[in-house]
């Protein structure tokens, strides 16, 4: 019996060591990352198990994307510089893991991979159908939110669904998105009122004005609630227009990964986490997400309070 409040106090120091470890790293990616990402060749920062022979370890390291792997003797001719194997963060030394991988905002279009429900014009609303900007193409209403001052309802997305390089605030929003269905005089949901592009997301809301609305995401039948913070190895699921019902893992988190959004917008330096493949439930084409779905997964945490006040 002695034995047990023993066990139960190592297990509690470990998980405040590995929380502080957590918390210093976040710290470290906010504050350093955006010099980090001014080379040309990194593409993103994050918090990850390294990786050995393709599959993850339980080794936290900081883990950066290039978007091409060199030998050193390569580097400047990519006009690169050599990534540490470690990095000293609060007296302790963090390995640093890399991948090659590039990022780019999926606007193309897809062959109809989902029953055409997510893609036609509905009331009331409810997440998991197409929306957009009158100026996009189509996304994905990702959640129903709510004015934490005066409770008015919202629809949430991501800023290339509802804004764009293009858009401004109270542009019209339309739902189904354009894409399909060009009828926009028919179909008007509401109006863009806030929007974010940023180190805490790509994220947007939009006023509900025609419509009733309906918070339960379509085929998952849920309502989100509250907000948590994502942890590595943390499972997840989204209900999108051009892919359905999806799974994966969390992967990375506190990641910063440079984006071209194109137009006058350009290259953006932006907030999330990462999902990969849940490989218990994985999707029938081998892609979690792809043009029309919504990015929630890295944004609904970071975001939606920012979105609120």
């Amino acid at each position: 019996m002695r034995g047990r409040p023993t066990k139960a106090k190592s297990s509690k120091t470990g998980k405040d060591e590995s929380a502080k470890l957590t918390k210093q790293l976040r710290d470290f990616v906010r504050s350093r990352g955006s010099e980090y990402l001014k080379d040309p060749n990194i593409t993103s920062v994050g918090i990850g198990y390294k990786k050995k022979n393709g599959k993850p370890t339980k080794e936290i390291a900081i883990q950066f994307t290039v978007e091409q792997k060199a030998e050193p003797e390569q580097l400047e001719r990519l006009n690169t510089t050599l990534i540490p194997k470690s990095i000293n963060i609060g007296g302790v030394e963090v390995p640093t893991d890399v991948i090659q991988r590039k990022f780019a905002v999926e606007y193309r279009l897809v062959a109809e991979t989902q029953a055409s429900d997510r893609k036609r014009r509905i009331d009331p609303i409810f997440p998991g159908v197409s929306v957009a900007n009158v100026r996009e193409s189509a996304g994905t209403i990702g959640c129903i939110v709510y004015d934490r001052t005066n409770g008015t309802p919202y629809i949430l997305s991501n800023w290339h669904v509802l804004h764009g390089p293009e858009g401004v605030i109270g542009d019209e929003i339309v739902q189904p998105g354009p894409h399909d269905d060009n009828r926009m005089h028919l179909n008007h949901l509401g109006k863009l009122v806030r929007s974010h592009l940023g180190h805490a997301g790509d994220c947007a809301v939009a006023t509900i004005e025609d419509r009733e609305f309906r918070p339960s995401i379509m085929e998952l039948k849920v309502v989100m609630e509250k907000l948590g913070d994502p942890e590595l190895g943390d499972r997840v699921v989204k209900s999108g227009r051009t892919t359905g019902v999806t799974h994966g893992i969390v992967s990375r988190i506190h990641v910063i990964t440079k984006i071209d959004y194109g137009g006058s917008t350009g290259e953006q330096e932006v907030g999330g986490f990462e999902i990969e493949l849940d490989p218990d439930m994985p999707p029938d084409n081998g892609e979690v997400s792809m043009g029309g779905t919504p990015d929630l997964y890295g944004y609904l945490n970071q975001t939606l309070e920012n979105l609120q006040t």
